[in-house]
């Protein structure tokens, strides 16, 4: 819950093609708060051409407060940013009716409009203002009596302060000139956006009591009995046609359609001129600047409902609220030929454990050389690039060798590599292959070492941009925007493996980063390979791990050794030397032999993987095949707030060896464990719990250690009646392996609903 709002807005300008928008809704500059809120934004956010500050008209002297602050602000931004940002700093001030720009925002005024308008639809469709159903197991009715398997829900969006005056502000605009003394919100949850608008009044100097109320969308304009004072403007929270203000108008002739407005509009059944007057986001898909909605199937009342006639449940919207008593749950099976797909097993075979590297798929470790959080899954690609003559990576190199003869050109005259030693490496190597062909004196340069003064915005040729592993893109966006103005320079990106984890968002970023003076294919991008990987910004299983047994530790009257030798463990994977965890990286059995994986697994291409793979090659694998399972939106792992998607508990039963089991449970989200929410489901559980106890010497329960850390932290929930059960049978037990987690475990029963 930030002071500020922060967005970036895509622009079609020469100069500018895309600017950070921060809005400040407040009448003073927290700036240590906006260097953290910088901070974390730029750490999932690239950055771009331009920043524009948009604050209150009542503080003065923004400027000079901005320059006297810059180093503290924006000590996120990467130094080949810093002077170009320096010099395309805006700022815009806001009164009770307008914007107001000075001369040196030309540009932002021309653009100012969509510039908003981007700022409003990020905020709706971030927070999941879209609710959306696969339209099988369930679709929504509105009040109007339409079917779709979405809908506009802006109730879903106001959940930050700073993002509800951000709303309230552009829709006190709309009325600009309009003096009133009430305001009618279709539905009580926008009430918010009209108790922040009375704020504003009051600091402009309006210190008049406005009346507040909501009017029940369809229900209340129906009502015959509904009256509307003359001096009122009236709140519409989303609509798709535009339609309530008719009916408003129709029924309610006093109402002058100047006092009404939309504040979220996707014009779906036609684009009705009298609702675009009155709109303050237009969600509707722009194609050029790569936001907003597409267009999704309604069915009036008099149409037939496809979603009906396949006999998906209708729900029922009424007003903020559904006729749903609690949310559809769905439990899914990990199906081999859908999820365990080939390309998962080929990229673990090709970088998988052998005895002369070892292994490059690891856990939990960051790069020396970046300011990040540790990644769940690492790719160790300085262990791959350095050993990438072994006949392991014979098929990647013969990749990365045709790539280079193919695509990168004899008017190379710069490698520019991201700032990691794997990059470097594959850098060096792509060079030491073509220097003998080329004319040029080709010139490395580390990311991080790029000026102004590097690459002069007249040199001809071209520029290769090397990065070992890429999971978000940012860099790569970062070095698009450096060469902006570089019309006679051709970039051609050259990545070792694109962790990206879905097709969406690796679409986005090439599109993104591709585009220029010629179009959407002005620079190239190669990818020798390419996987899904689930890349969150959060701690990592084993981070999380190492908090929880320190607590622990520390409640306990006598140091356990089990968990001391634990926390050394996982300390030991931010070595430099190991670089992250390939072995013991979960709980062995009850007799603390590690976890293996036995013959004939359905997650490897044959049985040569058999006494030659790592726990993390495993892991690796299991995580993939979960990432496969969230990105399909029909019948996988999807989550909505009214479709919960469990993990079938039977998978545990199916996939029998510990080590798949730990896997499971570590890979997993908290959300996808959550049996809590399905009586049948923890029943479920709960009796392979039991059996994984009873058994807990033999093969069968190897992994229990691994359930009952899930348990004690959280993330493998059950329905509370069953936690009395499961903590009888612990008792029972009178192992202190088993017992070291019971504390934790019954605190989390004791606090569950």
């Amino acid at each position: 819950m930030g002071k500020f709002y922060i967005y970036n807005s895509n622009i079609d300008n020469r100069d500018y093609k895309n600017a950070t928008v921060i809005f400040n809704p407040n009448i003073t500059f927290d700036f240590n708060a906006l260097q953290n809120e910088l901070s974390d934004y730029f750490s999932n956010h690239h950055q771009t051409s331009a920043i524009i500050f948009l604050h209150c008209s009542t503080i003065n002297k923004v400027d000079l407060l901005i320059a006297a602050n810059f180093n503290k602000i924006f000590k996120s931004i990467p130094k080949a940013e810093e002077i170009s940002l320096s010099e395309n700093i805006f700022h815009v001030s806001y009164y009770k009716d307008s914007y107001q720009f000075s001369s040196k925002d030309k540009f932002i005024k021309r653009h100012f409009k969509e510039i908003i308008n981007q700022g409003l639809a990020n905020i709706f469709i971030k927070n999941g203002g879209l609710v959306e159903s696969n339209g099988i197991s369930h679709h929504y009715v509105f009040p109007s009596g339409k079917h779709s398997s979405k809908f506009l829900r802006t109730a879903n969006v106001l959940t930050n302060k700073s993002e509800i005056d951000f709303i309230a502000l552009n829709t006190l605009h709309q009325f600009k000139g309009i003096d009133f003394n009430n305001i009618y919100c279709d539905t009580l949850s926008i009430n918010v956006i009209a108790y922040s608008i009375t704020h504003y009044l009051d600091r402009f100097g309006n210190s008049k009591s406005i009346n507040i109320e909501s009017f029940k969308s369809y229900n209340g304009i129906y009502n015959e009995n509904s009256i509307f004072y003359e001096d009122s403007i009236f709140l519409i929270s989303a609509s798709t046609s535009g339609g309530i203000i008719y009916y408003l108008k129709d029924k309610h002739p006093e109402i002058d359609s100047k006092n009404i407005c939309i504040l979220y509009y996707l014009p779906i059944d036609k684009n009705s001129h009298l609702a675009l007057e009155s709109v303050i986001c237009n969600l509707l898909l722009h194609d050029k600047l790569k936001y907003g909605i597409e267009i999704y199937a309604q069915f009036k009342v008099n149409q037939k409902c496809v979603f009906c006639e396949n006999n998906s449940s209708p729900i029922k919207i009424i007003g903020d609220s559904f006729s749903l008593d609690e949310p559809i749950i769905n439990t899914r099976n990990i199906i081999a030929k859908k999820y365990i797909t080939k390309p998962i097993k080929d990229f673990v075979e090709t970088f998988k454990f052998n005895n002369k590297t070892g292994t490059s798929l690891k856990v939990s470790y960051s790069e020396e050389s970046t300011i990040r959080k540790k990644y769940n899954l690492y790719i160790d690609y300085e262990n791959i690039i350095e050993n990438i003559s072994e006949e392991q990576y014979k098929t990647h190199r013969e990749k990365i060798d045709a790539y280079v003869d193919q695509f990168v050109p004899a008017s190379l005259k710069y490698i520019i590599y991201l700032n990691d030693k794997g990059s470097l490496l594959l850098s060096e190597y792509i060079h030491e292959r073509i220097k003998k062909y080329s004319n040029n004196s080709i010139q490395i340069i580390n990311q991080s070492d790029l000026n102004e003064n590097s690459i002069t915005k007249d040199t001809p040729g071209s520029v290769l941009i090397v990065g070992s592993c890429i999971t978000n893109g940012k860099n790569l966006l970062y070095l698009s925007r450096f060469f902006r103005n570089h019309d006679n320079i051709r970039l051609i990106y050259f990545i070792g493996i694109n962790r990206i984890s879905d097709s969406t968002k690796q679409r986005e970023l090439k599109s993104n980063i591709k585009y220029g003076l010629y179009g959407a294919e002005n620079s190239s991008f190669i990818e020798i390979e390419n996987i899904f990987c689930d890349n969150l910004n959060i701690s990592t299983p084993w981070e999380n791990e190492l908090e929880h047994l320190k607590d622990i530790q520390s409640s306990l009257d006598k140091s356990s050794t089990f968990i001391e030798k634990r926390i050394i463990i996982i300390n030991e994977f931010s070595n430099i030397k190991n670089k992250g965890g390939t072995t013991e990286i979960f709980y062995g059995d009850i007799n603390e032999n590690e976890l293996k994986i036995r013959k004939n697994s359905a997650f490897f291409n044959d049985n040569n993987y058999f006494e030659n793979v790592t726990q993390s090659d495993v892991y690796f694998t299991i995580s993939c095949v979960l990432t496969n399972m969230r990105n399909n939106k029909i019948d996988g792992l999807f989550q909505t707030n009214f479709v919960k998607n469990l993990l079938d508990p039977l998978i545990f039963n199916r996939f029998n060896d510990g080590i798949i089991q730990a896997s499971i449970l570590r890979a997993s989200k908290n959300e996808e464990l959550n049996y809590s929410i399905s009586y049948k489901s923890s029943e479920n559980m709960l009796t392979l719990l039991k059996t994984f106890i009873k058994h807990r010497n033999e093969y069968q329960g190897e992994a229990i250690i691994e359930f009952l850390y899930a348990l004690s932290i959280g993330k493998l929930r059950l329905f509370k009646d069953h936690y009395r059960i499961l903590i009888e049978e612990l008792n029972d037990t009178n192992d202190k392996k088993i017992n070291i987690f019971n504390t934790s475990i019954n605190t989390i029963y004791k606090n569950s609903l």
